[in-house]
C-alpha cells in the first residue's frame, strides 16, 4: 500500500469517528431537552427524544435501544419513527400547548410585532405539522 492510501485511510477513519462523535453528543444534548421537557411545562419532550433517537440511529445503537425501549416514553418515539403517527392525546395536548405558550408570547411578551408575526406563524406551521401526521387510536 502507498503512503498515500495509508493516509487516505487515516482521514476516512477520522471523518468517521469524528462524525459520530458529533452525532453522540448531539444526540445526548437533544435526550437531556427531552427528559427536561417531561418535567418542566412549556417545553416539548417528545421531540427532542425523537431527534436524539435519529441522531443516535446513526451514530450508537445502545443509545438508540435505550431511547426506544424507555418504559416512559420509549412507545411514543417508536411509534413516530416507524410510522410517523401520533396518538390524539399527544396531538391535542402538543396543540393546546402549542397555542397557549404562543398567545401568551404574543400577548405578554414586551416586543413589538417583529416578534409576534414569527411566533404566530410557527404555531401555524406546527398545527399544520401535527394536524398532518396520522392519528393512533
Amino acid at each position: 500500500m502507498s503512503s498515500i492510501q495509508i493516509i487516505r485511510t487515516v482521514v476516512q477513519v477520522i471523518i468517521r469517528k469524528s462524525k459520530n462523535l458529533i452525532l453522540v453528543s448531539l444526540g445526548l444534548v437533544c435526550l437531556v431537552l427531552g427528559i427536561v421537557g417531561y418535567v418542566m411545562p412549556g417545553l416539548p419532550g417528545t421531540i427532542w427524544l425523537i431527534i436524539a433517537a435519529t441522531l443516535f440511529v446513526r451514530s450508537s445503537d445502545r443509545l438508540y435501544n435505550w431511547v426506544i425501549q424507555n418504559k416512559l416514553f420509549g412507545q411514543q418515539v417508536r411509534e413516530f419513527l416507524e410510522t410517523g403517527s401520533m396518538r390524539r392525546r399527544a396531538k391535542l395536548l402538543s396543540l393546546g400547548s402549542m397555542w397557549i405558550f404562543s398567545i401568551i408570547s404574543v400577548l405578554f411578551a414586551p416586543y413589538d410585532w417583529m416578534f409576534d408575526v414569527p411566533i404566530i406563524i410557527l404555531a401555524l406551521v406546527g398545527t399544520v405539522y401535527i394536524i398532518s401526521r396520522p392519528t393512533l387510536d
